[in-house]
């Protein structure tokens, strides 16, 4: 449990100036998202019937689905106790798959008026041990007893218990499979919208819906309105056309996008300085290898040496991680020694609030309207440096440089384009230095740049044994 760290962290709080007057407005972000990019980090519970049958989800060519029985063995399921692990890794918000690809779901749903499908009866309360269970209640007030947001995963375009593959319903005359029942597109996406109705009607603090896949044109419409009535603050990835509170998969699930990490993107949804649309990315990855989202029992996890590199490349890049958690099938969460460790890193390096450093320093005069500085009035040892936008005006700054300077001499240089949220630059080696300064090169004429934060930290960590 114990570690060792060595953190020196110089911090400028910078507040906005002009250049001109403003002469019209630029794409901005909801409070809703903004918040939701301060949290940083989140988890992607995966814990369905696929851990039971010990399969990463049910496709096309499955001859039967996966029985209920199957969770027999969980029955004795803490939330509490991934709730601890949870916090201790720094998570501030989590989805639980509450229906994945087979269809199951960890509440009984009700259903209305849907010919051919009286009630869905591929659920926990399916298990005897489950029956007057609600695990997604559990779960919820799990998570808010430890102060993780709590929120849902559904895949929308897979349920094999409806017949329902890569969006596409079972076609008229398809012989179903033993327990399964088709539907028509009409019927299924009507369920859909029940499903997520009751939720969004239970749970209306819910703080983020993921959408794996996302949800087709003719979906959005009916979904649309009810989160504008009923969880109109929720964030939801691949919500396009349901809210503003929109968030993006950034084209990978290993942690290291490749993508320019813009908060803004075009209608296309691909991220662009110009963009008209506030989409920031989630970067969802695995802890276990091999890209398993559900627990495999092979018993190989990430070092924690390469989900530093993971949170490096997502959250020092504008992209709030989502690290997977994986319960096996008996609801025990392995790997707590790593999501600890990882926890203390995060919490050690990048703590969240600079004032309970001793080494601070208040904003200084600006130099010729193009700079931020951040002066030590001694020589500090650093690391790395941590450079945060002001957006709630909307992402200003298109290109700027770093200077590192010791004593008048420059021992460090970098460029780059976006700010945004955060950026974490990676020295080479550690440097001695006095001033830090950040230039802007390019920024929007109708938009005020402004900077919320530049630290100069050093940090060693390394794993207990």
């Amino acid at each position: 449990m114990a570690s060792c760290s060595q953190v020196v962290l110089l911090v400028l709080a910078v507040s906005s100036f002009c250049w001109g007057e403003s002469t019209a407005a630029v794409t901005v972000p909801t409070a809703d998202l903004l918040h939701w990019s301060s949290l940083e980090l989140g988890a992607m519970i995966s814990w369905n019937i696929d851990t039971m049958d010990g399969i990463q989800g049910c496709q096309s060519s499955l001859t039967s689905l996966p029985d209920p029985s199957l969770f027999d063995g969980a029955k004795g399921v803490n939330f509490e106790s991934w709730a601890r692990i949870m916090q201790a890794a720094g998570v501030k918000y989590s989805v639980l798959t509450v229906k994945h690809g087979c269809g199951f779901t960890l509440w009984e749903p009700k259903v209305v008026n849907i010919t051919g499908l009286p009630h869905y009866n591929y659920s926990i309360a399916a298990n005897h041990f489950f029956f007057g269970r609600n695990l997604v209640d559990e779960y919820y007030s799990a998570m808010k007893k430890y102060g993780i947001r709590p929120g849902f995963y559904y895949s929308l375009g897979s349920n094999a218990y409806l017949g329902v593959y890569g969006g596409k319903v079972t076609p008229n005359g398809t012989v179903p499979l033993p327990g399964q029942v088709l539907l028509s597109e009409e019927e299924y996406y009507e369920l859909v919208y029940q499903h997520i109705e009751e939720l969004a009607t239970t749970y209306p603090d819910m703080y983020e819906f993921w959408f794996d896949g996302g949800v087709p044109p003719y979906a959005q419409a009916k979904l649309a309105k009810l989160f504008a009535v009923k969880i109109p603050h929720v964030v939801a990835f691949q919500g396009f056309g349901l809210t503003k509170n929109v968030i993006r998969w950034p084209g990978t699930e290993s942690g290291h996008p490749t993508q320019e990490m813009w908060s803004t993107t075009d209608s296309y949804g691909d991220p662009s300085p110009n963009g008209t649309y506030w989409y920031p990315g989630e970067c969802d990855t695995t802890v276990q290898f091999g890209d398993q989202w559900f627990y495999n029992g092979h018993g190989w996890a990430r070092s924690l040496d390469e989900l530093k590199g993971v949170y490096h490349d997502s959250v020092g890049n504008n992209c709030n991680l989502m690290l997977n958690f994986a319960p096996d099938p008996d609801g025990n969460l392995h790997y707590e020694q790593t999501y600890r460790s990882f926890g203390d890193f995060v919490s050690m390096c990048y703590p969240s609030n600079a004032k309970y450093y001793p080494a601070y320093v208040t904003t200084p005069p600006l130099k010729d309207n193009t700079s931020f500085f951040l002066q030590s009035e001694a020589t500090t040892l650093i690391d790395r440096l941590v450079l945060m936008e002001t957006q709630t005006k909307g992402e200003c700054i298109l290109s700027y440089d770093v200077f590192v300077y010791r004593k008048e001499e420059l021992v460090f240089f970098s460029s780059g384009k976006w700010i945004a949220h955060k950026r974490i630059l990676l020295l080479p080696k550690p440097f001695e230095m006095d001033t830090v300064q950040v230039r802007v090169n390019k920024h929007h004429d109708n938009c005020i740049p402004a900077m919320e934060l530049i630290a100069a930290t050093q940090c060693d960590y390394y794993q207990p044994y």
